[in-house]
């Protein structure tokens, strides 16, 4: 029996992806943050370490940074790419979001890029939040606002719901973007001071084409649904996300718009 783990789709969404969809929004996330030397810091969702990338410097001497995943590959892509900052030690945990193996108290400050709405009970995912800070730390996380804020991604979704796919593992994505209803959990897990604001970035690819093919190879959520568009459909499909998107096209490619939230929130 073959046990050796497939990596296959998580180093497509590092090289295709991370770059262009996560890091904008995890350097505004990180520059929120403030995170200080001699910090103890946690990525939850980490996926292949974007976060954990940026802190390490910001923490050194003395800081440790803890990236936490659910999945394996995701996990084993990170390690291979963990960065080596002289005094700050990184660490890496495949566990859930919702059972951390973490004491409570551990962490100054916790980072979550695009992770909260994938937690099955976001409320006891809040909570397990606030039982690993410290009394003193602080939570920052980045979610999409909506579908619709979404150009690339909500003409994605139409193309898709127009041939009959399944998209309901993309609208996952989408579903903690109301303000008021992510301050209601955070208030209600256990948080104090909540604080949110909603913001844009754009998304740069060489072409539409190539931003529906870094979704097909290494997007989690968009990937099998991408996989159901029957072969002889393909370029037709593409002609009509083109279509959607030809507003957003320069000479230099195309510049897709991103709604996104940041929660701010104290224990």
């Amino acid at each position: 029996m073959n046990n050796q783990l497939d990596t296959s789709a998580a180093v497509a969404y590092e090289k295709l992806l991370v770059p262009t969809l996560n890091t904008p929004l995890a350097a505004k996330a990180v520059e929120l943050a403030v995170p200080r030397a001699g910090e103890q810091v946690l990525d939850l969702a980490c996926g292949t370490g974007i976060v954990v990338r940026l802190v390490a410097p910001r923490i050194a001497p003395k800081g440790r940074v803890t990236g936490l995943d659910i999945d394996p590959a995701m996990i084993a892509v990170a390690r291979s790419l963990a960065p080596s900052v002289p005094g700050v030690a990184v660490d890496w945990r495949c566990a859930s979001g919702m059972e951390m193996p973490f004491e409570s108290g551990t962490f100054d400050l916790v980072l979550c890029l695009q992770g909260l709405q994938y937690l099955p009970d976001r409320a006891a995912g809040l909570a397990e939040v606030r039982r690993v800070l410290k009394a003193a730390g602080r939570l920052v996380a980045v979610v999409w606002t909506s579908l619709e804020d979404c150009k690339g991604q909500h003409a994605i979704l139409q193309a898709l719901q127009r041939r009959n796919v399944d998209v309901t593992p993309i609208l996952k994505a989408y579903t903690m973007g109301d303000p008021g209803r992510v301050r209601k959990l955070a208030g209600d897990a256990g948080f104090r001071t909540v604080d949110t604001r909603t913001a844009s970035a754009s998304a740069r690819f060489p072409s539409v084409k190539h931003f529906v093919e870094a979704l097909a190879a290494g997007g989690p959520a968009s990937r099998l649904a991408l996989s159901k568009v029957p072969d002889g459909e393909k370029e037709a499909f593409l002609d009509e996300i083109r279509g959607a998107l030809r507003q957003y096209e320069d000479k230099d490619g195309v510049a897709l718009p991103l709604g996104y939230l940041v929660l701010h929130a104290r224990p």
